[in-house]
Order: structure tokens, then C-alpha cells, then sequence
């Protein structure tokens, strides 16, 4: 992943492990219970807001629109999900 400032136009780049073979998950759980609920979605907010540390696996299950990042847009389709909205 290749991130870019936009203030400064300095450029960072990350590497993002892949999935082991035999590592599995549910798209969207962010708290590693088996299910998709609210409380994930309130967790992807709270990383959104930079007030929880994103980790490789968090980025992995609550980015819903691969985009490289976690933003209230990521939480919002967890929750509509966990309501069975979409």
C-alpha cells in the first residue's frame, strides 16, 4: 500500500500481509467474536476516528470497501450488514 499526504505530498508505503491459508474470518468482525453485530461496527467508528489502534487485522475485515483505510463509511456497511440491511 502506497499512502500519500495530501498537505505535504510525501509518500509512505506499508506492506500488508496476506492471509495464511488456513487463516479464515467473517468479513466485517472486527472484535474476533464469530458474529456480526453493532459492536463492530462501533469498533471500525472508533478506528475511523483514530480512538482504537488499527491493526493488520482490523484492516483486513473491516475494510467493506477495499480501499486500503477504515472510515465511518467501512462501520456504516458493518451495521447495515449486522441488521441484515444489505
Amino acid at each position: 500500500e502506497v499512502r500519500k499526504c495530501k498537505a505535504c505530498g510525501k509518500t509512505e508505503d506499508r506492506v500488508i500481509p496476506a492471509l495464511k491459508e488456513d487463516e479464515s474470518f467473517l468479513l466485517g468482525d472486527v472484535n474476533k467474536d464469530g458474529k456480526l453485530t453493532a459492536a463492530d461496527a462501533r469498533l471500525a467508528l472508533r478506528v475511523s476516528a483514530k480512538l482504537e489502534t488499527l491493526t493488520d487485522y482490523i484492516l483486513k475485515v473491516a475494510d467493506m470497501n477495499k480501499d486500503g483505510k477504515i472510515t465511518a463509511a467501512d462501520a456504516r456497511t458493518i451495521l447495515r450488514k449486522s441488521a441484515k440491511l444489505e
